[in-house]
């Protein structure tokens, strides 16, 4: 939101550098995570302050008087009075004080004398409303009930005298990016103006240009041929598939465990979105530099890593193991995936199949395998329809790429897969879009570093001219050094 499925999903906009699973269901967040914690790691936290706020566990229903804690951190050193309080929205992962330590958001409370929040979203870090993360349980996990809770803490924060006239900004990357929109939609007196980075606002159960946009960015910034040698290694996979002696070759070429049966349709198509999703991860967080080393290495070796994450990879028998039973087993200990892999089931889908034929991934990665993962995990009322109804209600609640909202930016990165189903165009004069040359997932989030190019530095100054345009933050404005 900001892999990103299975890494996109289990990837996807995140610790994601180390571990790439493969089911990561668009968990962009927790890479994003990673990489601008390393940015601050010897950052004095002491301005920061960790705080709790009383949530009910369900906003919509006035008889159930259960309640939660949410966790959610306060860096007041910055602001000023009459400044404007800025929200960080936290995505599908642990919250990060780093947010408020750099990035885009850190630069405008600077610049505007703000004050700096960041909100820790239900059923993720230690904002656990249940220990048990059974299906019961996990039925009040969605976006509706997520939005609440943000809309509870800005009130309690205005209810703060110093704060009683501030304008409120909200900022989300990745499926938080949907988050700060949505909120603009369902709670426009809460809200002055919002940044929706990387949002993939439309929800789609068969993502299947997820992987086309990943053979266009490889095309287009990898080196020549390297498309073909993609294929080519990914049409030798299916060959090998073909008969018992080509298993062989391929369990011992690939280190996948004995006893792990590869002619089993699921395995197979594991094993295949395992292939694929180094290259949705470079798409997703690279640059064209980053591509041309991939092909060059690809070329050379002819090889595809597989990543030793914590659902695939049998460390005690130092194997791959492609077992669909087993990595539901996986799955069900590790809770952050739990909670994701239930909204996408729920809400928003986001399967990168390998559907098209606009891709050099073969077809071995079908819907089938993620409806059988969701009845797997949540039992089986969590079929094909119900994942058909989740996303037709998210796209006619929500208005898919047309929310009716104000005083939104949308961004995104052309080479960010996940654009394909954001926001492009404008949606009005104060619903503005800014698509980004050569820019990868919630880019637009961080500050300048060395590297960055014109046009990603340039849309950064975009973004903050028109959140201070937005909140009349003209005679706040800190001259840029």
């Amino acid at each position: 939101m900001y892999f990103a499925f299975l890494n996109t999903f289990f990837l996807l906009c995140l610790h994601f550098a180390d571990s790439l699973a493969p089911f990561s269901l668009g968990n962009g967040y927790r890479y994003l995570s990673k990489e601008v914690n390393s940015m601050v790691a010897n950052f004095d936290k002491s301005t920061i302050e960790t705080k709790w706020l009383q949530q009910p566990l369900d906003h919509f229903n006035k008889t159930d008087d259960r309640m939660w804690n949410m966790r959610y951190f306060e860096r007041l050193d910055k602001w000023r009075p009459k400044g404007p309080v800025y929200l960080f929205i936290n995505g599908e992962d642990e919250a990060t004080q780093a947010f408020l330590q750099t990035g885009i958001m850190y630069e405008l409370a600077k610049e505007t004398k703000g004050a700096m929040y960041l909100s820790e979203h239900r059923y993720y870090g230690k904002s656990i409303p249940f220990d048990d993360l059974s299906t019961e349980n996990l039925k009040y996990l969605n976006s509706k009930q997520a939005l609440a809770d943000v809309a509870k803490l800005i009130e309690e924060i205005k209810l703060l005298p110093q704060f009683k006239s501030s304008k409120v900004v909200v900022v989300g990357g990745s499926y938080a990016g949907n988050l700060a929109t949505w909120m603009e939609l369902l709670y426009p007196q809460l809200i002055d103006a919002a940044i929706a980075s990387s949002a993939p606002v439309v929800a789609k159960k068969d993502f299947y240009e997820y992987l086309e946009n990943v053979s266009e960015d490889f095309e287009q910034h990898g080196t020549p041929n390297c498309l073909d040698k993609i294929a080519e290694i990914f049409k030798r996979y299916d060959e090998l598939f073909k008969s018992p002696d080509g298993i062989a070759k391929l369990k011992a070429e690939e280190h996948i465990c004995d006893k792990t049966d590869m002619n089993k349709n699921e395995n197979k198509q594991i094993f295949f979105l395992d292939k694929s999703s180094e290259f949705m991860y470079t798409a997703q967080y690279g640059n064209p530099k980053r591509f041309k080393s991939h092909c060059e290495d690809l070329i050379s070796t002819s090889a595809i890593n597989s990543s030793k994450d914590e659902v695939l990879w049998n460390a005690k028998n130092d194997c791959f193991d492609y077992d669909f039973d087993e990595m539901i087993k996986s799955m069900k200990e590790i809770d952050w995936l739990m909670s994701w892999t239930y909204q996408t089931c729920t809400e928003f889908s986001y399967f990168p199949t390998s559907s098209s034929d606009k891709q050099p991934f073969t077809k071995n990665i079908r819907m089938d395998l993620f409806y059988k993962m969701c009845s797997s995990l949540y039992g089986p009322t969590f079929n094909e329809q119900r994942i058909e109804e989740g996303v037709k209600n998210t796209n006619e609640l929500f208005g898919g790429l047309k929310p009716n909202v104000s005083n939104v930016v949308f961004v995104n990165g052309d080479l960010d897969p996940y654009h394909k189903l954001g926001v492009l165009e404008d949606v009005s004069y104060d619903a503005p879009a800014k698509v980004i040359p050569r820019a990868s997932h919630c880019r637009d989030l961080f500050s300048n570093r060395p590297g960055d190019h014109q046009e990603l530095k340039e849309a950064r100054n975009y973004i903050k001219y028109l959140v201070k345009k937005w909140i009349g933050a003209g005679d706040y404005i800190i001259k840029r050094e």
